[in-house]
């Protein structure tokens, strides 16, 4: 394929037009693997911009539609590219703005990874849906999210773009901007009525994910608007438990501070501290008894935080623990 489009770069207007020709006659004595044969052509000349053999192909009677066998279009090749004057003359010509690939790529899923928001605006003008979602549960805006596209993503919002829809996991487009650290696209989401509230398939917060990466500038942003410092995960953990598991110091100094409940179990009797010690974070620790953490706590195993030092021969725990 490298080279093809390579050699239809430097193809010169008269050997373009011949092959036009040598393709119609083609398709006169074979229809079935001419058609092919023109769609191929399509998309490759859609793939590098060629808007000259495509106007070729068009008036000689190809298929705007043109599409590989994973469906993937001619105008998905040219939004991947950013030609925008292929895309508007695909769709001028009748080329299906919400077809979709096998993948269940869209060429507005395309446009929104791709990053162009002039193909966005053209797409959504000419009919495109916001709404469907990739083979992985990515809807458009949630791929302009991951890509931090911040234009795309209001032109989107703009456009109605629901910003609580989830994936497969049960991510929402907010949940990937904190994982990420897309903090305008946070502010974006958070303004336009994104759920702090709602869980991935694991039960957990956008702000349970900002804890756990250490991410204390989304935390706060988070808190700011409302999300619910002592939410409960699947298995009864909360932010602090996630911030201390992955041994972000600060992070728990700052839920600390914010109020969370620094001595709340889960539903296996296990607290923040012991997560600390069972994860060697010896900065958590400190920081934990430092601030007044009930280090007698029992787990359901009726083992305390020294307890597990113990065990595990964790010496600079014991030694603050004891």
């Amino acid at each position: 394929m490298g080279n093809k489009v390579t050699v239809m770069k430097t193809l010169s207007p008269t050997f373009k037009t011949a092959k036009v020709a040598t393709l119609m006659l083609l398709l006169f004595l074979s229809p079935i693997a001419s058609s092919a044969g023109l769609d191929r052509e399509m998309m490759d000349a859609a793939l590098v911009g060629d808007i000259e053999l495509i106007t070729s192909l068009l008036n000689s009677g190809a298929d705007a539609g043109a599409n590989s066998k994973y469906g993937k279009s001619a105008l998905m090749f040219a939004i991947e590219e950013g030609n925008v004057d292929v895309a508007r003359l695909l769709v001028k010509h009748g080329a299906d703005v919400n077809a979709k690939s096998v993948a269940g790529c869209t060429a507005l899923t395309f446009s929104a990874e791709s990053g162009y928001n002039e193909i966005t605006e053209m797409l959504l003008g000419k009919g495109a849906s916001h709404t469907p979602k990739t083979r992985a549960g990515w809807d458009a805006l949630m791929i302009a999210t991951r890509y931090d596209h911040i234009d795309i993503l209001a032109t989107l919002i703009s456009r109605g773009a629901n910003v609580n829809t989830s994936d497969k996991d049960g991510m929402t487009a907010l949940m990937t901007a904190v994982e990420k650290r897309h903090i305008h696209a946070i502010r974006l989401l958070l303004k336009a009525g994104a759920d702090l509230h709602v869980r991935n398939r694991d039960g957990a917060t956008a702000l349970m994910l900002a804890a756990s990466r250490g991410h204390i500038i989304i935390v706060n942003l988070l808190l700011k608007h409302g999300a619910n410092i002592n939410a409960m995960s699947d298995d009864g953990a909360t932010a602090l438990f996630w911030a201390a598991e992955k041994g972000h110091a600060h992070t728990v100094a700052v839920l600390i501070q914010r109020g969370i409940k620094m001595n709340h179990q889960d539903i296996d009797g296990s607290t923040a501290l012991i997560e600390a010690v069972l994860n060697e974070r010896i900065d958590v620790i400190t920081m934990l008894i430092q601030t007044g953490a009930d280090k007698n706590i029992k787990d359901s195993s009726s083992k305390t935080a020294l307890d597990y030092a113990k065990k595990m021969q964790f010496n600079e725990a014991i030694q603050i623990l004891k």
